[in-house]
């Protein structure tokens, strides 16, 4: 197997580049993807509620 070498031409494309089009994503879709969009939002999420629950509970303030 051989490579070329040498620079290559204006608009001319290698054989060995990956577009990032190429890349296959996962799917939005199905149990999976629900699944880690939830463990996503509640990662992102969390702290701050934690936050807010310890200040009303020293504060003393219920809803």
């Amino acid at each position: 197997m051989s490579f070329p070498e040498g620079p290559r031409k204006p608009g001319e494309q290698s054989a060995i580049d990956d577009g990032a089009d190429a890349v296959d994503h996962a799917p939005t879709d199905g149990l999976i993807a629900t699944v880690l969009e939830a463990l996503r939002t509640h990662n992102e999420t969390w702290a701050d509620r934690y936050v807010e629950m310890r200040l009303d509970a020293r504060l003393g303030s219920r809803e």
